[in-house]
């Protein structure tokens, strides 16, 4: 496998989003999301998993698999007339010659064909009503102008950008801007020049166009079918190297809701009431189906799917999920399939002999049921894993215990990235990045020894309400050594509760005095 492109890590930047007056934030390979409640976080969780799926070709199947692309990118739109044919026969030869060999894609395309690959990249427009739709779809919402923070005129935007700079060089940036503006609707992309196109991580890198063609394309063809293959081929190769202009954007992204739990518990009674109901949906107006946000659909799909699923591949992903069991369940986690075909969910705690219902065990034991599964049966390395509040229902230790396991998935390649309101979470991942500035031979004895982060891996962002602009402004909290882990407020609240108690005790202290003095 090629290296993947050394330009800047991607930033991406959102204005005027439900709650969001602006955030600024970089994708590292674990993100957490902290501040008070109501303040957009689950909103940018969303709609980064939303940017997931859309860049990454999990978008509406009116799109389909089309010439078995991956990616957005592949997707061809035979609008490139404006080419010169002698540049279009070059690329059709070079390849077939690159079809030829046994060896993988070069890292970086030569120029001659990098300029026609750009070109592919950065039309994209075309796409706009896509994307909104599975943003809609994800927020559970008809339309993405309701997202609109208080229907401002400028309306809402999301830019992902990366510099394109090397070794100090200012060669530009790459941008994908997607704008909302009242029922005005635009997506628009630029992709500079100096932009090297390398092979992204995630990719197999080997091109083979001619075999996914008819065979009579191989022989004369006609100027009709030469414009198409040529179109075919650029769809490959932009589907090769278009991904790591935006990744992480192109992972694979999957979503834990904060109210997992009940879906866990319910998910039978959800999903027959649905297919219950759906024959009568057109019949009746009075009692419309409800609707699902796509985060929840989502993961009440994987969760039906889970029973046909095959064990775990990977013995390293499997480790992950045993982890958990072993120190934070103390038993297994188990999925069966019923005689009407839905999973069935239980927990078997070490040494019993029987399994125990979900719902009748602890609301740890369900809060946590379903990241075991993920990790067992789902999530793949170099895959994205978003839960909201994964401190819900844990004791403080378990939420610290919990944090190690996380940090232990991204050691092992999984993207983490979480909301959360809890110091005990953030104080945890302070004392992982301290850890990683200690040699492994002095960290023999201490807790969490096994799961230090580099600070590189770990970025953690404020959503700080404003009264001007009115709304939250998110902002990176940079790791302060001197005051000992991330500023988030936690602290400030602590304070206040103590000074409280500090002004009661004297309070009851005078009460005393005074009725002594009586």
């Amino acid at each position: 496998m090629t290296a993947p492109s050394k330009i800047k890590n991607l930033k991406l930047s959102v204005a005027n989003l439900g709650p969001i007056a602006r955030a600024n934030i970089d994708l590292r390979p674990m993100t957490v999301f902290v501040g008070p409640s109501n303040t957009g976080k689950s909103y940018l969780a969303i709609l980064i998993y939303a940017l997931h799926r859309f860049f990454g070709g999990m978008i509406s199947p009116r799109l389909g698999p089309i010439f078995g692309v991956r990616s957005v990118f592949g997707i061809g739109l035979m609008g490139d007339e404006a080419i010169p044919a002698e540049d279009k026969e070059a690329l059709i030869s070079w390849a077939e010659e690159m079809s030829k060999r046994s060896e993988r894609l070069p890292a970086q395309l030569p120029e001659s064909v990098a300029k026609m690959v750009r070109r592919r990249l950065e039309d994209i427009g075309p796409f706009a009503q896509f994307l909104d739709d599975e943003i809609a779809r994800c927020f559970g919402i008809e339309e993405t102008k309701r997202l609109i923070r208080n229907e401002v005129k400028d309306g809402m935007s999301v830019v992902a950008r990366r510099s394109v700079s090397e070794e100090g060089a200012d060669a530009g940036f790459i941008e994908y801007r997607y704008t909302r503006r009242g029922d005005k609707l635009d997506l628009a992309a630029s992709v500079p020049s100096a932009t090297p196109l390398r092979i992204a991580a995630r990719t197999k890198g080997r091109l083979t166009p001619y075999s996914i063609h008819p065979s009579e394309f191989r022989d004369n063809p006609s100027e009709e079918e030469r414009a198409f293959l040529f179109d075919a081929v650029l769809s490959v190769i932009a589907d090769e190297y278009g991904p790591d202009l935006v990744s992480p954007l192109t992972r694979r992204p999957y979503y834990l809701p904060a109210d997992r739990t009940g879906t866990m518990h319910a998910h039978r009674t959800i999903v027959s009431s649905l297919i219950r109901h759906a024959p009568r949906a057109g019949l009746s107006h009075e009692s419309p189906l409800p609707s699902l946000s796509g985060v929840l659909a989502d993961f009440l799909e994987v969760l039906i799917g889970l029973s046909d699923r095959a064990p775990a591949r990977s013995s390293r992903k499997e480790d992950l999920a045993k982890m958990l069991e072993t120190n934070l369940l103390s038993g297994a986690i188990l999925n069966r399939e019923s005689v009407t075909g839905y999973p069935e969910f239980s927990y078997r705690p070490d040494g019993w002999g029987k399994d125990l219902p979900l719902m009748h065990t602890s609301s740890m034991v369900s809060e946590l049921a379903p990241v075991v599964l993920y990790l067992r049966h789902v999530v793949q390395s170099g895959e994205v894993l978003i839960i909201e509040e994964p401190e819900s229902h844990l004791h403080p230790a378990m939420q610290v215990e919990f944090i190690r396991h996380l940090a232990a998935a991204v050691r092992a390649g999984v993207r983490v990235m979480i909301t959360t309101h809890s110091e005990w979470v953030l104080d945890e991942l302070t004392n992982l990045v301290r850890l990683s500035d200690l040699p492994k031979s002095r960290r023999k004895g201490i807790a969490g020894a096994d799961f230090a982060l580099s600070p590189e891996k770990l970025g953690v962002w404020l959503f700080e309400p404003k009264k001007r602009p009115r709304g939250s402004v998110v902002k990176e909290i940079p790791f302060d050594e001197k005051f000992g882990g991330f500023r988030s407020g936690f602290d400030d609240v602590a304070m206040e509760t103590y000074n409280d108690y500090a002004e009661i005790s004297d309070r009851i202290g005078e009460t005393k005095s005074e009725y002594k003095s009586r």
